[in-house]
């Protein structure tokens, strides 16, 4: 145990330099086991980024790679995998693996007010470092850090003084529009955003006039708003302009009628299947839908009105989303994996309580993993069992975020559920 407290305690950069090895490495490897093993370690969508890519460097578009479905930027991202090596787009979303957990750190850092504040904003980034759902989806050659960095450095520009006046706002404004071009979930995290810039102050002795003129936006918020709207919009049309109707199709429509039958830990698994040929108005994802925009609704006005209480806001607003979505896949997990850390102090939990909230989501993933592979490799009928796994997966991260909403008190900057030799 004085070794691995020892080893917490390593300056950052050492952290980094060993979380970079073990990237480059689990990505040489890749290549091994794609070749000898029957579950490949690269990602499929990894193969369809370079498609895309070598599209795109032959002049055409990357939307005649077959399933290519994110922005046009993805692919020009890859190019280099066709001109250089195959591995580049691996290292590359593995670098920003790097910069994800150095923008952690940051905002962490400057969040709390501690003699120990170096100590602990190291110790949540290496949450996120280490961990091996972060490094398994970077390696395997997903994109979904990317987004996650604009994210984390939007938070950062909006809640310090990394850079002084409006500017911070024009900044995480400008990085928030790139994060929404290229996913779109990204979309709801402006709105509790937005209302951490306000000053809402109504009661019921509050006079309707005052009341409204509360609710009016300040400068900042405008700014925000602006320079986010003004970002997606110049990305979202130039690439409109280059690839047309087919770009906003594959990119964003698609999405929200999207049914897939396979790989999908949702609890809509086994209806998308039974209806995967109908085409027509779906009531029960709409109702489903409805539920979750007031649930995303509500978080943002309990925890999104008060910067203390943003991060946590966006937390639950990622898992909210996920468990609500209609496909939902591994990758998504990193949605809140990479929020978890900026409030991971804020948590009173005994250590037992949290060791079993990891353990019961963990094993609801792997119960999940096993019906799959059984249909997926074994071609075994188990779609009703992987339906309930996917019930009591969804069920499962209810309740972590329940637990986790009672635990969390925004005034709180400890780690109580870590060896008391490391506590703060």
């Amino acid at each position: 145990m004085n070794h691995l407290i020892q080893f917490l305690h390593l300056p950052l950069r050492y952290h980094l330099i060993i979380g970079i090895f073990i990237r480059l490495i689990l990505v040489l490897y890749s290549n091994y086991h794609d070749k000898y093993f029957d579950v490949a370690y690269t990602d499929v969508d990894y193969k369809v980024f370079t498609d895309a890519a070598r599209h795109v460097v032959s002049g055409q578009s990357p939307y005649k790679r077959h399933t290519y479905r994110y922005s046009p930027l993805i692919a020009y991202l890859m190019i280099p995998n066709i001109i250089i090596a195959k591995e580049f787009g691996k290292i590359m979303f593995s670098l920003f693996d790097i910069l994800v957990t150095i923008a952690i750190k940051a905002l962490v850092k400057k969040q709390i007010a501690s003699s120990n504040a170096e100590n602990l904003s190291t110790f949540c980034s290496l949450f996120w470092l280490y961990n091996p759902l972060s490094i398994g989806i970077s390696t395997r050659g997903n994109a979904d850090s990317v987004p996650c960095f604009f994210i984390i450095i939007s938070l950062l520009f909006l809640q310090t003084e990394t850079v002084k006046g409006f500017t911070k706002y024009i900044f995480s404004g400008i990085f928030l529009g790139i994060a929404i071009h290229l996913r779109l979930y990204p979309l709801a995290f402006s709105f509790p955003m937005y209302l951490s810039l306000g000053n809402y102050k109504i009661k019921r002795s509050t006079r309707i006039v005052e009341g409204i003129w509360t609710l009016l936006p300040n400068i900042q918020q405008i700014t925000l708003a602006f320079s986010c709207i003004a970002t997606l919009f110049l990305l979202t049309y130039s690439m409109y302009i280059r690839y047309g109707y087919e770009f906003l199709f594959e990119t964003y429509i698609y999405h929200l009628f999207r049914k897939d039958t396979r790989h999908n830990f949702s609890v809509f698994f086994y209806y998308s299947y039974l209806t995967m040929d109908q085409l027509s108005f779906d009531i029960i994802k709409t109702i489903s839908q409805i539920f979750e925009v007031i649930i995303l609704f509500v978080v943002s006005l309990t925890f999104g009105t008060d910067s203390k209480s943003l991060p946590f806001a966006l937390f639950c607003q990622s898992v909210v989303l996920v468990a609500f979505n209609s496909v939902m896949t591994s990758q998504y997990f990193i949605w809140f994996l990479s929020l978890l850390p900026l409030v991971i102090l804020n948590f009173r939990l005994a250590r037992p309580k949290a060791i079993f909230l990891g353990i019961i989501w963990i094993a609801a993933q792997l119960a999940w993993l096993f019906y799959a592979y059984l249909l997926e490799f074994k071609c075994r009928e188990v779609f009703i069992l992987i339906w309930l796994k996917g019930v009591i997966f969804f069920c499962t991260n209810i309740y972590v975020l329940g637990q986790l909403i009672k635990s969390y008190n925004p005034s709180v900057g400890h780690v109580a559920f870590i060896d008391d030799k490391i506590k703060y």
